[in-house]
């Protein structure tokens, strides 16, 4: 049991610091000088897949502690 709860545990911060890194992208995110087309939609869906992955990873500890109840 042990084992489980470290690996639970580590999916919930992974998945909190992606969804925090997420949103520093987005909020960080302007078009302006220096900054082409590309460069943005790039950084807009890496924020997108960052925050939906901390997402997943939320839903998958929510899972492994209603199973473990």
């Amino acid at each position: 049991m042990p084992l489980r709860n470290w690996k639970t545990a580590s999916m919930w911060v992974l998945g909190a610091s992606s969804i925090f890194l997420g949103s520093m992208i987005a909020g960080k995110l302007e078009t302006g000088l220096g900054v082409s087309d590309a460069g943005f939609a790039f950084a807009s869906l890496l924020s997108l897949m960052l925050i939906l992955l901390g997402g997943l990873l939320w839903i998958t500890v929510a899972l492994a502690l209603r199973e473990k109840r």
